[in-house]
């Protein structure tokens, strides 16, 4: 199989120790150029996760991998795409939620609540990914408006708290008031940060 990565072509046998000599070499190569490995692109599919599960269980058939690298700056903007595509998708199914919790929740809604958590702590960590790994100045299109959005983000990890109470008292009516009148109002605010801190056109594909 062939290995893309920047200007280099590199060969390697469909073997698993090949393999793993070769992705030492790729993360050399990563580590060298000062650029962030973001996925691999295998005969067309890209893959995210899990990557050197995928090369050893398609081994016999992958003919090409390209190694996508990016800057800090694509990185961050990525991940804030990303976030606003989250926000927008979230924010009608969050309304639903607490309808829910205003009557009975059953197990569906308790996993969609859980999930919603999950979600939430993503959003945190790659906002603090963000914060602290990079030059934010440089990495942001609006530093001021970034800052806004970190005010956003320290309100999100207070209700954290506040939903952590509730749920050890089994109140769900506080629940449902937390998901309608906090969370989902915020994570509007949140979007419309967003929406400025990335270009005009992935915002239109955020929204539409």
């Amino acid at each position: 199989m062939k290995f893309y990565i920047l200007d280099k072509t590199l060969e390697c046998k469909n073997d698993s120790k090949e393999l793993d000599n070769m992705l030492k070499k790729i993360d050399k190569i990563v580590a060298d150029s000062n650029l962030i490995f973001s996925h691999l692109d295998i005969d067309g599919n890209e893959v995210y996760d899990d990557y050197y599960g995928y090369l050893l269980a398609h081994m016999d058939e992958i003919k090409e991998v390209k190694v996508i690298v990016k800057t800090p700056f694509e990185i961050a903007k990525d991940t804030l795409v990303s976030t606003a595509d989250y926000l927008n998708r979230a924010i009608p199914e969050i309304e639903k939620l607490a309808d829910d919790f205003y009557k009975t929740p059953n197990n569906e809604s308790w996993n969609k609540f859980n999930q919603l958590l999950e979600a939430i702590e993503w959003v945190i960590s790659t906002f603090s990914a963000i914060d602290s790994g990079y030059d934010i100045e440089k990495t942001v299109k609006d530093y001021e408006t970034w800052n806004l959005y970190a005010k956003d983000i320290y309100s999100l990890k207070d209700l954290m708290n506040e939903v952590e109470e509730v749920l050890n008292n089994q109140d769900y009516v506080s629940i449902a008031d937390i998901l309608s009148y906090e969370i989902s109002p915020l994570f509007k605010d949140m979007l419309n940060k967003l929406m400025l801190l990335v270009d005009e056109e992935e915002t239109l594909n955020v929204i539409n």
